[in-house]
């Protein structure tokens, strides 16, 4: 009776195991192939600010004059961050003025001697804030006094000519005047020929007598003649010495008028290179392009030397959206997509007292990328963690550079497919290399 009673016993509690198995092995597989598992991919990724941090550079580089913002500074856009020492370039830019203050002299008094004027016009001179007015006003009285000298000779070389003009208009009234009288003489001495003449073919006279008055007749005529002559040379010097008072004023406009043209090129050089240094001196100021916080500062002293495009500091834009950038292995790139949620996790905060925040996927690099420190490739991911979460944790503050694990989820599936999809891909390939 014990025998039988142990018998049933322990087939009571075998069938009762078999139960439990049966149960466990039915339920488990219910559970399997019914429930469903939310996938996702891990990544890991970055904070990072809509616009990139602001490379602080100088196109020319200099001698740090002044600094006026340090790392950890909040700055404004515009603000000046650092001023270079200009005392080379306004030195240099003096002497660009100097040069230009000359040449604008010298064109006014030239275009004086153009134009024929009394005097040399400056009104018209540009202004030269850099310079000292005392050497302005000694550059206009140079040019004015040489304006003057060089007036002084012209009028002095037309006043020597005007007056051998004069002695000319006197030699041709004495010439004039013994022209007359000669020929006053000659009208005589016809008169008393053709009374001889009268005579001679009378036979009252004799023919000598005839002849020599016909010689004084001849005479007289060859003198006039000469006398003529001497006036129309006389007269043609006149022209001449006209023609040179001419010829100074035209000399003299000539001149002035090549010498503008050479001080044109010269002049334009000069403004190209003035319009260089007064860029120059307005980009000593070193300003801020944005709103941020400076980081990173590379100058730490005074008098120091800046390469051009050399940085000097950074900046980290402030009141600009933040963004995630998530670095997603490129085997995983066919399960990430726009729009897609997101769960992020900070682990600069506790995780106990930091639930995930929700986000979503804006866009996905449309080509792999590179690290060029470690040669790993991926693709981009930016994602935008929701306003409102973290509006609602406002222990919570962001900052570029913070590591963050993100979740990026996936179609839910059963675990019944998470178990047999190594199984399914090995067979694939198996049968594929068959």
């Amino acid at each position: 009776m014990s025998k039988s009673s142990d018998f049933a016993n322990s087939r009571l509690l075998l069938v009762a195991g078999f139960g439990a198995i049966t149960l466990l092995v039915g339920g488990m597989g219910a559970w399997s192939v019914g429930a469903k598992i939310n996938g996702a991919v891990v990544s890991r990724g970055v904070v990072k600010v809509e616009s990139e941090r602001q490379v602080i550079q100088h196109p020319d580089g200099g001698v740090v004059g002044e600094i006026l913002a340090h790392n950890g500074d909040q700055v404004h856009a515009g603000d000046v961050l650092l001023r270079l020492d200009g005392t080379f370039l306004r030195s240099e830019l003096a002497i660009v003025q100097a040069q230009l203050l000359e040449i604008a002299v010298r064109k006014a008094r030239l275009a004086a001697e153009r134009d024929d004027l009394a005097k040399v016009d400056f009104t018209v001179l540009p202004d030269f804030p850099m310079l000292d007015p005392e050497q302005v006003a000694q550059q206009r009285e140079g040019q004015s006094n040489l304006f003057a000298a060089r007036q002084a000779t012209m009028a002095k070389k037309i006043n020597q000519l005007r007056e051998q003009q004069q002695q000319i208009e006197k030699q041709i009234e004495g010439v004039e005047a013994q022209r007359v009288s000669l020929m006053e003489q000659l009208d005589l001495v016809s008169q008393e020929l053709e009374d001889k003449q009268s005579l001679y073919e009378r036979k009252l006279m004799e023919a000598s007598r005839v002849l020599a008055t016909q010689r004084e007749h001849a005479k007289l005529t060859g003198e006039i003649g000469r006398l003529n002559s001497v006036i129309a040379e006389a007269r043609v010097r006149i022209s001449s010495l006209e023609i040179e008072v001419v010829g100074l004023s035209e000399d003299r406009r000539e001149a002035a008028i090549t010498q503008l043209r050479d001080l044109q090129y010269n002049e334009i050089s000069l403004v190209e290179r003035e319009t260089t240094l007064r860029e120059k001196l307005a980009r000593l100021d070193v300003r801020a392009p944005v709103d941020g916080v400076v980081f990173g500062s590379q100058v730490f002293a005074l008098q120091s030397v800046i390469q051009p495009a050399q940085p000097m500091m950074f900046l980290v834009p402030s009141d600009q959206p933040l963004y995630v950038s998530v670095r997603v292995d490129p085997t995983s790139i066919d399960q990430v997509y726009s729009g897609q949620q997101v769960s992020l996790q900070f682990s600069t905060f506790n995780r106990r007292t930091t639930p995930a925040i929700p986000a979503e996927v804006l866009r996905v690099s449309p080509d792999v990328q590179t690290d060029e420190a470690n040669r790993e490739t991926y693709y981009e991911a930016t994602v935008e963690p929701d306003p409102e979460a973290l509006a609602s944790l406002p222990e919570v503050k962001l900052m570029p550079g913070m590591p963050v694990e993100a979740f990026l989820k996936t179609d839910a599936r059963t675990p019944l497919s998470y178990l047999t999809q190594p199984l399914t891909i090995y067979f694939n390939r198996a049968f594929r290399g068959e």
